[in-house]
C-alpha cells in the first residue's frame, strides 16, 4: 500500500497550524495573566483558564453587572476595556474569534418586566459585553458571538447537604461571564 502524499501533506500542515495556534494562545494567556495581576480591580475577579478549545476569561458577574441587570457597571466597563485592548489586537493579528457566554445562578428572577427568566438575563449580559467589544474596543462583529446559558452549566455544583440547594459560594461562582478566545479553522 502506498500512502497518499497529498493527505499526508495536509495532515502535517494542520498539525503545524494547530501547534502555532496553541503557542499563540499560550503567549496571549501569559499576557492576560500579567495584565490582571498588575490591575488591582481585576486581580481576584478575573481568571484565565487554558482549555483544549482556547482561552477562557472568567469574570465574576458581580464585577460586571448589578444583580438582575444587564447594563455594565462602571467598573465592568473598565474591566472589559482593560482586557479588550489586548484581545482586539490579538484577534485582528491572529485571525481568532471571541465568544461571550452569560451564566446565572439557579435563583429564579423576581417578578420583573425587563427579563422573563435567567435565560433572557444571561443572553442580555453576554450581548452587552459583545456590543461593548465591538463598539468601544473596535473588534470586528464577524469575530464575535454571544450565548446565554442561564443556570444550565454551573461551574460550581456544591450543594448544602441539608437543603439540597446550591451553596451561596456555588451560586456566586455560577454567576459569571466567560469570554472565550479560540480559532475556527473553517473560516
Amino acid at each position: 500500500s502506498v500512502p497518499d502524499q497529498s493527505k499526508l501533506d495536509s495532515l502535517a500542515s494542520s498539525v503545524t497550524t494547530a501547534a502555532k495556534q496553541q503557542a499563540n494562545l499560550g503567549t496571549l494567556s501569559k499576557e492576560l495573566m500579567s495584565t490582571i495581576e498588575k490591575n488591582s480591580s481585576l486581580k481576584g475577579q478575573v481568571n484565565v483558564v487554558m482549555t483544549d478549545a482556547g482561552i477562557e476569561l472568567r469574570f465574576g458577574s458581580n464585577l460586571l453587572f448589578p444583580p438582575g441587570k444587564a447594563a455594565l457597571r462602571p467598573e465592568g466597563y473598565d474591566a472589559i476595556f482593560s482586557i479588550g485592548k489586548i484581545l482586539g489586537y490579538f484577534v485582528k493579528a491572529r485571525s481568532a474569534f471571541i465568544s461571550v457566554e452569560g451564566h446565572t445562578d439557579d435563583t429564579p428572577l423576581r417578578s420583573t418586566v425587563e427579563f422573563k427568566s435567567n435565560w433572557e438575563l444571561s443572553s442580555a449580559r453576554a450581548t452587552e459585553v459583545v456590543h461593548y467589544l465591538e463598539d468601544t474596543v473596535s473588534i470586528e462583529g464577524k469575530r464575535l458571538s454571544s450565548t446565554g446559558f442561564a443556570d444550565a452549566r454551573p461551574q460550581n455544583k456544591e450543594k448544602d447537604p441539608v437543603t439540597g440547594q446550591f451553596t451561596e459560594k456555588a451560586r456566586n461562582d455560577n454567576r459569571r461571564v466567560v469570554i472565550r478566545i479560540y480559532y475556527h479553522n473553517d473560516v
